[in-house]
Protein backbone atom coordinates (compact mmCIF):
# COMPACT_ATOMS: atom_id res chain seq x y z
CA UNK A 1 0.00 0.00 0.00
CA UNK A 2 1.38 3.32 -0.97
CA UNK A 3 0.88 6.39 1.06
CA UNK A 4 -1.40 8.23 -0.88
CA UNK A 5 -3.94 4.86 -0.45
CA UNK A 6 -3.19 5.01 3.34
CA UNK A 7 -3.69 9.09 3.08
CA UNK A 8 -6.98 8.62 1.39
CA UNK A 9 -8.25 5.98 3.88
CA UNK A 10 -7.45 8.46 6.63
CA UNK A 11 -9.25 10.83 5.20
CA UNK A 12 -12.22 9.35 4.79
CA UNK A 13 -12.16 7.88 8.23
CA UNK A 14 -11.46 11.01 9.65
CA UNK A 15 -14.59 12.63 7.85
CA UNK A 16 -16.87 9.97 8.74
CA UNK A 17 -15.47 10.74 12.56
CA UNK A 18 -16.91 14.48 11.97
CA UNK A 19 -20.30 13.40 10.45
CA UNK A 20 -20.96 10.88 13.47
CA UNK A 21 -19.79 13.85 15.85
CA UNK A 22 -22.02 16.12 14.03
CA UNK A 23 -24.77 13.88 13.90
CA UNK A 24 -24.05 13.35 17.96
CA UNK A 25 -24.27 16.70 18.67
CA UNK A 26 -27.37 17.55 16.62
CA UNK A 27 -29.44 14.58 18.40
CA UNK A 28 -28.05 16.33 21.80
CA UNK A 29 -29.44 19.64 20.90
CA UNK A 30 -32.64 18.39 19.60
CA UNK A 31 -32.97 17.19 23.15
CA UNK A 32 -31.77 19.91 25.08
CA UNK A 33 -34.28 22.08 23.31
CA UNK A 34 -36.95 19.50 23.75
CA UNK A 35 -36.23 20.01 27.23
CA UNK A 36 -35.77 23.38 27.62
CA UNK A 37 -39.08 23.76 26.58
CA UNK A 38 -40.83 21.25 28.86
CA UNK A 39 -38.76 23.17 31.85
CA UNK A 40 -39.96 26.28 30.05
CA UNK A 41 -44.23 25.30 30.16
CA UNK A 42 -43.45 23.67 33.47
CA UNK A 43 -42.23 27.19 34.82
CA UNK A 44 -45.76 29.08 33.67
CA UNK A 45 -48.08 26.12 34.36
CA UNK A 46 -46.33 26.20 38.40
CA UNK A 47 -46.89 30.07 37.86
CA UNK A 48 -50.60 29.14 36.91
CA UNK A 49 -51.01 26.38 40.00
CA UNK A 50 -49.45 29.32 42.47
CA UNK A 51 -52.54 31.30 41.40
CA UNK A 52 -55.04 28.47 41.86
CA UNK A 53 -53.93 27.63 45.42
CA UNK A 54 -54.22 31.56 46.02
CA UNK A 55 -57.29 31.26 45.96
CA UNK A 56 -58.44 27.91 46.62
CA UNK A 57 -56.80 28.03 50.09
CA UNK A 58 -58.45 31.22 50.92
CA UNK A 59 -62.16 31.16 50.76
CA UNK A 60 -62.30 34.89 51.36
CA UNK A 61 -60.02 35.78 48.32
CA UNK A 62 -62.51 33.02 46.09
CA UNK A 63 -65.15 35.08 47.52
CA UNK A 64 -63.52 38.36 46.13
CA UNK A 65 -62.85 36.55 42.69
CA UNK A 66 -66.28 35.08 42.58
CA UNK A 67 -68.49 38.23 43.37
CA UNK A 68 -65.78 40.24 41.57
CA UNK A 69 -66.02 38.29 38.22
CA UNK A 70 -69.72 39.53 38.14
CA UNK A 71 -69.64 43.23 38.93
CA UNK A 72 -66.53 45.20 40.10
CA UNK A 73 -68.87 47.23 42.17
CA UNK A 74 -69.73 44.69 44.67
CA UNK A 75 -66.33 44.92 46.00
CA UNK A 76 -65.08 47.09 48.65
CA UNK A 77 -61.82 49.19 47.47
CA UNK A 78 -59.92 46.94 49.69
CA UNK A 79 -61.15 43.75 47.90
CA UNK A 80 -60.78 45.27 44.29
CA UNK A 81 -57.47 45.75 45.28
CA UNK A 82 -57.21 42.19 46.04
CA UNK A 83 -59.18 41.44 42.89
CA UNK A 84 -56.78 43.71 40.31
CA UNK A 85 -53.71 42.08 41.79
CA UNK A 86 -54.95 38.78 41.42
CA UNK A 87 -55.99 39.53 37.60
CA UNK A 88 -52.46 41.02 37.22
CA UNK A 89 -50.82 38.05 38.35
CA UNK A 90 -52.61 36.02 36.14
CA UNK A 91 -52.22 38.51 33.16
CA UNK A 92 -47.79 38.42 34.33
CA UNK A 93 -48.32 34.69 34.09
CA UNK A 94 -50.13 34.55 30.62
CA UNK A 95 -47.98 37.18 28.80
CA UNK A 96 -44.86 35.32 29.90
CA UNK A 97 -45.99 31.83 28.65
CA UNK A 98 -46.68 33.95 25.73
CA UNK A 99 -43.28 35.75 25.32
CA UNK A 100 -41.15 32.26 25.98
CA UNK A 101 -43.52 30.33 23.27
CA UNK A 102 -42.88 32.99 20.63
CA UNK A 103 -39.06 33.96 21.63
CA UNK A 104 -38.46 30.23 21.85
CA UNK A 105 -40.40 27.49 20.02
CA UNK A 106 -40.53 27.26 16.63
CA UNK A 107 -43.84 27.62 14.47
CA UNK A 108 -45.42 24.20 14.24
CA UNK A 109 -47.67 22.04 15.82
CA UNK A 110 -46.33 22.50 19.19
CA UNK A 111 -46.41 26.17 19.40
CA UNK A 112 -50.31 26.05 17.92
CA UNK A 113 -50.79 23.42 20.85
CA UNK A 114 -49.52 25.60 23.50
CA UNK A 115 -51.11 28.98 21.96
CA UNK A 116 -54.95 27.09 21.95
CA UNK A 117 -54.17 26.25 25.40
CA UNK A 118 -53.20 29.65 26.30
CA UNK A 119 -56.22 30.46 24.73
CA UNK A 120 -58.24 28.44 26.98
CA UNK A 121 -56.80 29.47 29.70
CA UNK A 122 -57.59 33.57 29.26
CA UNK A 123 -61.17 32.44 28.23
CA UNK A 124 -61.41 30.41 31.42
CA UNK A 125 -59.98 33.31 33.51
CA UNK A 126 -61.19 36.76 32.05
CA UNK A 127 -64.71 35.53 30.57
CA UNK A 128 -66.58 37.55 33.29
CA UNK A 129 -67.48 41.25 33.21
CA UNK A 130 -65.24 41.97 35.71
CA UNK A 131 -61.95 40.48 34.76
CA UNK A 132 -62.94 41.90 31.29
CA UNK A 133 -63.30 45.47 33.01
CA UNK A 134 -59.90 45.08 34.69
CA UNK A 135 -58.47 43.64 31.05
CA UNK A 136 -59.60 46.81 29.40
CA UNK A 137 -58.34 48.95 32.15
CA UNK A 138 -54.75 47.80 32.23
CA UNK A 139 -54.43 46.22 28.72
CA UNK A 140 -52.41 49.02 27.68
CA UNK A 141 -49.77 47.34 30.27
CA UNK A 142 -49.72 43.74 28.44
CA UNK A 143 -49.06 45.02 24.72
CA UNK A 144 -47.86 41.31 24.08
CA UNK A 145 -50.84 39.82 24.56
CA UNK A 146 -53.38 41.94 22.80
CA UNK A 147 -54.07 39.89 20.03
CA UNK A 148 -53.95 36.80 22.12
CA UNK A 149 -56.85 37.84 24.00
CA UNK A 150 -58.81 39.56 20.80
CA UNK A 151 -57.76 35.54 19.48
CA UNK A 152 -59.42 34.07 22.20
CA UNK A 153 -62.64 36.02 22.23
CA UNK A 154 -63.25 35.92 19.00
CA UNK A 155 -62.68 32.06 18.94
CA UNK A 156 -65.13 31.45 22.25
CA UNK A 157 -67.46 33.64 21.15
CA UNK A 158 -67.98 33.21 17.49
CA UNK A 159 -70.70 35.68 15.80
Amino acid sequence: MNWDAISAIAETVGSLAVLITLVYVAIQLKTANQQREIESLRHNWDGLNRICELLSENPERASIVLRGRESLESLTDEERMVFEFIHIRMLNTIEGWYLQLMQTSPPGDYRDQQLRNLAGVIVFLFDYKGAQDIWLSIKHTFEPIHELFHEAFSASNPK
